[in-house]
């Protein structure tokens, strides 16, 4: 063969290559193994934690994501997205199997991706469980499943702060992801509590679909001691209970009395300018503004503080002060009170009691007669 004609074969050979290649069926294409990624739980948005999916970048081959599937415990959600196929209505089907499924799991087209989400089978044996993709019968992508073994049924405190004080806030959970465990009304009574509180499935850990929470007050006036927390179930069973300790802030304690001071009074039309003190003179009928300071508020006294007079028209509460902004004041709580009408002229108080009683402080407003 001579060289001209070598260069017109070798020509139409990379021709027609390229013509292949740009023709070639895209399912066959997105049939070749693809690599596959998986990621660890991330506990960062809530006080038990939830997993997070990291973003995977394609290489043109088909690539699994895997999120919930390491930890994980029977009965417990995984996702699955996989990226460099098409399983749009017609496509050949995309189809998920692995021994910790009860079943082939079906993959579909949300928000431009191949996706799924299914439970863990209860019965599926603590280790690693290979999980395979398939598009028409052929394996696309693989990975692993980290499973471990079911844990029993728990119910857990998370206290606001170390040391659970009287009026904070604190969370209850109660997970029963275990075999033949059902129901959903799940309630928990005390007598640190007002009233017995209502448990909601906790939307928050997503792989969970068995975790129930609720976040209750401890009484405000509540003395010092251990309390007992009871679970009941549906139908008032009960299930297991818990004991917490409460206890007031004493004496070098860092929220100890929180460094109060007030109440301040002022005219309220001229907040800014006006003179705070702890007297005023006001007229019958008239207005006054109330101030109070606290460094550390009792957990929960933030929407409990009150000032009270005999020359209000009634209890005045006091609400936080948001615009303050970063003045770099203490916290500080605030309201206008009205004067009464059909008061005698003269010096009442007007008192502030706070962190359960161990705080009062008065001051006075001096009613005129006009």
């Amino acid at each position: 063969m001579n060289w001209s004609r070598l260069m017109g074969v070798i020509a139409a050979g990379l021709v027609l290559g390229g013509c292949g290649a740009t023709s070639a069926n895209p399912t066959k294409a997105a049939q070749s193994p693809g690599a596959s990624a998986h990621h660890a739980h991330s506990t960062a948005e809530h006080p038990h934690g939830k997993s997070g999916r990291t973003p995977t970048a394609t290489s043109g081959k088909p690539t699994l994501t895997l999120d919930g599937n390491l930890e994980a415990r029977p009965g417990q959600l995984l996702t699955m997205d996989l990226d460099g196929v098409s399983c749009d209505a017609g496509d050949a089907p995309v189809v998920a199997r692995s021994s910790a499924f009860s079943g082939p799991v079906r993959l579909r087209r949300q928000d431009g991706s191949c996706r799924a989400t299914t439970a863990l089978a209860m019965t599926a044996k603590p280790r690693w469980h290979p999980v395979s993709v398939t598009v028409a019968g052929r394996t696309v992508a693989r990975d692993k499943i980290q499973v471990l073994r079911s844990q029993r049924p728990s119910f857990t405190f998370t206290p606001a702060s170390e040391v659970a004080r009287p009026g904070a806030p604190v969370w209850l959970y109660f997970d029963d992801l275990y075999p033949g465990e059902r129901g959903t009304h799940f309630t928990v009574r005390s007598a640190a509590l007002s009233r017995p509180v209502r448990l909601v499935h906790d939307k928050a850990d997503f792989y969970n679909p068995r975790t129930f929470q609720a976040r209750p007050e401890l009484k405000p006036g509540l003395a010092d001691g251990r309390y007992t927390f009871e679970l009941l179930g549906p139908h008032g069973r009960h299930i297991m209970k818990k004991r917490l300790t409460v206890r007031a802030s004493r004496p070098g304690d860092p929220d100890y009395l929180g460094k109060a001071y007030g109440p301040e009074l002022y005219a309220p039309g001229n907040y800014a300018d006006s003179p705070h003190r702890h007297s005023i003179r006001v007229v019958r009928g008239g207005k006054v503004g109330v101030m109070w300071h606290d460094v550390t508020p009792d957990p929960g006294e933030e929407t409990r503080l009150t000032a009270t007079s005999p020359a209000f028209t009634h209890v005045l509460h006091l609400r936080a002060d948001d615009s303050k902004a970063s003045d770099g004041d203490d916290p500080r709580f605030l309201g206008t009170a009205t004067i009464r009408t059909d008061i005698k002229p003269g010096r009442y108080p007007v008192t502030v009691v706070a962190h359960h009683g161990r705080v009062k402080k008065v001051g006075y407003v001096t009613v005129t007669a006009g």
